[in-house]
């Protein structure tokens, strides 16, 4: 395995837990079974940043993903971006997302 590959890998289970407890969070406040999120940390910096992805085939209610960010918000996270987008056709998934920063 290369080093590059062990780094990156390292830099990503570093917050495993901790962006495995907020899923859960956005999941049970919620009622949802398709969010994500992913945690990890800016190279050799003391910030760390992370996303929040949702699998949907409509637009999220807006109420809902501003609720969103007002949990991350409450939690200590800075919001930074994120778009809540989706085409009325159905026919496909639509993945709105949530951009946040942390201090480590």
């Amino acid at each position: 395995m290369k080093l590059s590959n062990i780094l990156l890998k390292e830099k990503f289970i570093k917050f495993n837990d901790k962006a495995s407890e907020l899923e859960s969070t956005l999941r049970d406040s919620f009622n949802r079974d398709d969010i994500d999120v992913s945690m990890g940390q800016y190279h050799e910096r003391d910030r760390g940043y992370g996303k929040v992805t949702i699998r949907v085939k409509e637009e999220l209610p807006p109420a809902e993903y501003a609720n969103m960010k007002n949990i991350l918000q409450a939690k200590g996270f800075e919001v930074t971006g994120g778009a809540n987008f989706a085409d009325d056709d159905g026919d496909r998934y639509f993945y709105p997302d949530i951009k946040f920063e942390f201090d480590i």
